[in-house]
């Protein structure tokens, strides 16, 4: 079942993951998206094996899925992110690969 919060400015309703007001775009401070405390919280699409199976397929998706949001894994137990840097260095190797792939 769906929650929804009122606006603290304008008191619109919204759900309570939104990040903002879709009426006024003030902040939404009870937002909870995103915000992970197990490795078994995070979706499908934004763990790390998901990402590097994607990077052996389909590079553009890797990227796509890199650049929308973070990328987890679970180390020692804990929940990590990937850093952003890691992001840029995909970004790079697709970059090298479709001009190697131009000049053939």
């Amino acid at each position: 079942m769906s929650n929804f919060v009122n606006c603290p400015h304008c008191q619109q309703q919204l759900h309570e993951t939104a990040l903002a007001c879709p009426k006024c775009g003030a902040p939404n401070k009870t937002a909870t998206a995103g915000v992970y405390t197990f490795y078994d919280q995070v979706p499908w699409y934004r763990k790390r094996w998901l990402v590097i199976l994607s990077a052996v397929i389909f590079m553009p998706i890797t990227l796509l899925i890199a650049f929308t949001g973070e990328i987890y894994f679970e180390k020692d137990g804990k929940l990590q992110t990937v850093p952003k840097q890691s992001k840029y260095v995909l970004l790079g190797i697709f970059l090298i690969l479709v001009a190697i792939r131009t000049m053939n």
